[in-house]
């Protein structure tokens, strides 16, 4: 009896390879069900034609979408497979180059695990690089540019992390439009994540798309194992509910709910964009009776401004008060003509007036007129460190030495490494209601225009909402909350004396 071609590729693969990674690891190599279906989609029939001619397979990260993505490249390309096609054309885009060389090694990982890895090889020159096996077959790398796929000719087009991707069309256009001369298919996975194009063929699948996804539904508790376990059906034999829970505590307490969201649970929102704190976290802070502890140290968060943005400081004390003071020129325009330019109308004028915001001569911020006015705003209160961004370094240094202030520099990059750390401490700390301060307008209209970048990786960095947004206070807010927070969990050092 002869078996239907997806029950043929699963005992090939049971027979041939095994698991390379995970507790499966040297077993036989068996797709779970969840898996099984997906292929049994891919490789469907309709006469000689492709049942489907786009495939999605959407599901949180680590379900084993690159290994099934792997395993059907070998199926496709390997001459004893039950699948292959004679000499095969592929092709891979992913968000990077890097990123689509995941499903390649995976593929070499399984042939190198039972001694079959000299039937393939990966040239990565010239760049970005292609996959052949033996047989002759080829799978080539794409950028994941908008041109990518333009003008090749492919029995396979594969798409990794398809959510990541740059938000244009042309893409998935010019991949499908890359299989009419051989009859192909494209095979596209990922979260949701924010491309549209992936996203509309998910919820709105034409003729000739198959979508197999997983993920929580709205209303679902993000919190609830009974919504892991449905969002996420390799839990378990993939990916442990231990994990699950720690990213989820982790999530809590770093105020990323809604990244664990989209990353975990595979739910359609922007995970690429998010507020650095959110408006009732802040109203919880406001505190109109608050004020620092007599005498005690300060971190101040400093963002230096050119002649359109503002110069910013925050001023954290260490039992959790914050108060801040920004700068503009007075010169060439008026505070009420930079709100009017800026679409935010009087309230730079509302600013000066409650004592947030002064003016300095000249068409730049005059930074020692500046320094002067923030001593007077710190008070009686020693200052443990300034930070700054570490590109503005010899800026600061300079004024500091002129003005005679000691201040200690603490230097930070804005890139996802510091930048996310920053941003992870002010979350942490408003969410534990360890921060008080006076309500200020400023600071609200500064982080109502902030976003938060977060990367594939989940790394976030502050962003502009739009290009005329002030947000100068927010990144001084982060850099000023993290230096507290970093003295706050600092290990004390202990001396052994040993008396002779």
């Amino acid at each position: 009896m002869q078996l239907a071609p997806a029950d043929a590729f699963f005992a090939w693969l049971e027979a041939r390879f095994v698991f390379t990674a995970g507790p499966k690891r040297g077993q036989p190599l068996r797709l779970d069900p969840f898996q099984q279906a997906y292929v049994r989609q891919v490789l469907a029939r309709d006469g000689d034609d492709p049942a489907h001619r786009i495939c999605i397979f959407s599901t949180p990260r680590k379900q084993g979408k690159t290994a099934v993505l792997s395993c059907l490249l070998l199926g496709f390309m390997l001459p004893d497979s039950p699948i292959c096609i004679p000499m095969c054309r592929a092709g891979i885009a992913a968000p990077t180059g890097r990123h689509a060389m995941f499903i390649f090694q995976a593929a070499i990982e399984l042939l190198a695990a039972v001694g079959r890895d000299d039937e393939a090889k990966v040239i990565q020159h010239p760049s970005p690089g292609f996959f052949r096996t033996k047989g002759g077959a080829r799978c080539d790398i794409y950028s994941g540019s908008k041109n990518s796929g333009h003008g090749a000719s492919l029995h396979l087009a594969m798409i990794d992390e398809a959510g990541l991707l740059p938000d244009n069309r042309p893409l998935i256009d010019n991949f499908v439009d890359a299989l009419a001369i051989e009859n192909g298919q494209m095979l596209a996975t990922g979260t949701r994540g924010t491309n549209r194009a992936y996203n509309d063929l998910i919820d709105n699948p034409p003729k000739g798309v198959a979508v197999t996804i997983y993920g929580a539904q709205p209303g679902d508790d993000y919190g609830s194992p009974e919504t892991w376990h449905r969002a996420n059906p390799g839990l378990g034999p993939i990916k442990s509910v231990k994990f699950m829970r720690d990213q989820w505590e982790k999530a809590k307490s770093a105020g990323t709910e809604r990244e664990f969201a989209a990353w975990n649970l595979n739910v359609r929102q922007t995970p690429a964009k998010e507020l650095l704190i959110e408006l009732p976290q802040l109203q919880a802070a406001y505190d109109e009776k608050a004020g620092p502890v007599p005498g005690e140290p300060c971190f101040i968060g400093l963002d230096l401004g050119g002649p359109a943005a503002q110069t910013a400081a925050v001023i954290v004390y260490q039992s959790g008060f914050i108060r801040l003071i920004a700068a503009f020129p007075d010169q060439p325009i008026t505070l009420e003509e930079r709100g009017h330019r800026d679409g935010c109308g009087g309230a730079y004028r509302a600013a000066h007036d409650a004592g947030d915001l002064i003016t300095t001569s000249g068409q730049v911020t005059d930074l020692p007129e500046f320094l002067e006015a923030l001593t007077a705003k710190i008070g009686p209160h020693p200052v443990a460190s300034v930070s700054c961004d570490r590109y503005r370094a010899a800026e600061l240094l300079t004024a500091l030495s002129r003005a005679g202030i000691p201040w200690r520099p603490r230097f930070r990059g804005q890139g996802p490494k510091d930048g996310n750390a920053d941003i992870l401490a002010t979350r942490k700390l408003f969410l534990a209601g360890a921060m008080k301060l006076h309500r200020s307008q400023l600071l609200e209209l500064a982080l109502g225009e902030t976003d938060c970048r977060v990367s594939f990786t989940g790394a976030t960095q502050l962003d502009k909402s739009s290009r005329m947004s002030r947000i100068d206070l927010a990144q001084a807010l982060v850099l000023g909350c993290s230096a507290m927070l970093e003295d706050r969990e600092a290990i004390p050092t202990e001396y052994e004396v040993e008396v002779l």
